[in-house]
């Protein structure tokens, strides 16, 4: 999250982003094999421990949560703000702490993750052999630690890295079978080849750097962070809006097709100093929308403020409004997130985010699909008149005994509720409604409810709809 770093390139580049994106295609087609699959490669999607949704706030605590909090009341708070990782650690004893308190963690490797460009093979060689080296002894040190789920390897590695952590990602593999090797991307608005400052990315295109990295990488997951819901302020300036979801399927189409699974990271604070505070809308919309993209976990970034304004924990290290609105978001993404690992995700659309009078020149995205709601309608309170059209999202998916099917729609609307009705999708029968407070079913048993009532949806939130045959 080297949010400094590229921060000050961002805007300065952002409106030529897409059309420098566009006009290398061509040269970006001949860097990675399109033929390639999760077969061929050949790939290992990680998997988490059963029952485990991973949660957890993008905290370093060997350099940023010491300045705010003990350690024992550091992993205190996060278990209490319903995460069921740490933020990330790097001595025994911070593992042992989280341990006691029930959470997960990810451990820093340390490793030098070396930039290829300049490098001869020679050279490069005898980096990964270090590389390989250092990851074994880590896995060595740690491998009593019961709650040790995977290492951290790297944060927004551009291509020129893509050596490095091949070499970090066997290493994790052959010396902890089963262990994940944490890598997190860049976002699609870091700068590309052809960009006016030295790339990040290192490519021509978002969508080339994701195929080069899973083809080059083999990562188990991919991991990305986009804060255009913020930047966007709510999505109220359609060209950042625009970007928040062109990351999303352009991510979630790679993951489809290496069958890779999705771990997304929000912003919890104020990045930009303009920013509003967080709210609890901003919050779930950055969480139910990867969720009806498929994603299986959630980051936030950060849970101390590290000069930033509106964090979780403040710099007395007090609880703020803030953190009551993520602990009541962790508990709706666990519920919602832990009841869908046991479907695949099958399709996602959603209605315009703004009209051709507010963003002429952007595309569209697909359409809600309506297989399992068909006939989806949305509409606004009778009590008030809005003179809007509705901004939904839904995600669609299929249990993996193919006896179910599940949407999660999603109120993309800042300011107003929305009620949804739709018809009985052809050869299901029973309809359900999953509890984002403890992840229950509730059968409802009247066709009423969703062909004439219809379900409200709060802004920002979403509702998990599942049929049964």
């Amino acid at each position: 999250m080297n949010v400094n770093l590229y921060l000050l390139a961002i805007f300065a580049i952002f409106a030529s982003l897409n059309s420098n994106s566009l006009q290398a295609q061509d040269a970006s087609a001949t860097s990675w094999d399109p033929s390639a699959t999760a077969e061929s490669l050949p790939l290992e999607p990680y998997s988490p421990p059963q029952g485990l949704f991973p949660l957890f706030p993008w905290d370093h605590l060997q350099s940023w949560g010491a300045d705010y909090q003990s350690l024992e009341e550091a992993m205190a708070s996060m278990r209490e703000c319903e995460f069921t990782l740490s933020a990330f650690v790097d001595t025994l004893d911070k593992a042992n702490e989280a341990n006691k308190n029930g959470l997960l963690c990810l451990y820093e490797t340390g490793v030098e993750i070396f930039d290829d460009r300049e490098l001869t093979a020679q050279e490069i060689a005898e980096k990964c052999a270090k590389i390989d080296e250092t990851i074994e002894k880590v896995v060595q040190e740690t491998k009593d630690l019961p709650n040790v789920i995977g290492y951290y390897v790297v944060d927004e590695p551009g291509a020129y890295k893509f050596k490095a952590l091949a070499a970090a990602v066997a290493a994790v593999k052959k010396y902890a079978p089963g262990k994940l090797a944490y890598i997190n991307l860049y976002p699609g608005y870091a700068s590309t080849i052809g960009a006016d400052v030295d790339s990040q990315l290192g490519v021509y295109s978002y969508e080339e750097y994701l195929e080069r990295f899973v083809q080059e990488v083999k990562p188990q997951f991919l991991s990305y962070d986009n804060y255009m819901i913020e930047y966007s302020e709510d999505m109220r300036e359609p060209t950042r809006a625009h970007v928040f979801f062109t990351d999303l399927f352009t991510v979630r189409k790679i993951a489809l097709k290496y069958n890779l699974p999705i771990w997304f990271i929000g912003s919890s604070l104020c990045i930009q100093k303009e920013s509003s505070p967080p709210t609890p809308a901003r919050l779930a919309l950055q969480s139910y929308l990867p969720l009806a993209a498929g994603a299986r976990a959630m980051t936030w970034f950060l849970y101390y403020p590290l000069g930033w304004k509106y964090s979780p924990i403040d710099r007395d290290g007090k609880k703020t409004l803030t953190w009551m609105y993520m602990r009541d978001v962790n508990v709706q993404v666990k519920n919602i997130g832990g009841y869908l690992a046991n479907f695949k995700s099958t399709d996602m659309g959603m209605d315009p985010i703004y009209t051709r009078e507010e963003a002429p020149s952007l595309p569209q995205f697909p359409p809600v699909p309506q297989k399992v709601l068909p006939s989806l309608k949305g509409r606004y309170s009778g009590n008030a008149v809005i003179n809007k059209p509705t901004k939904i999202a839904v995600g669609e998916f299929e249990s993996l005994d193919g006896n179910a099917v599940a949407a999660l729609a999603v109120n993309m609307d800042f300011d107003s509720s929305v009620c949804l009705t739709f018809e009985k999708p052809q050869g299901f029968n029973t309809l359900k409604v999953v509890s984002p407070v403890d992840g229950s079913e509730k059968i409802i048993d009247n066709e009423e409810a969703f062909q004439k009532e219809g379900f409200w949806i709060i802004p920002g939130h979403g509702t998990l709809f599942v049929w049964e045959k």
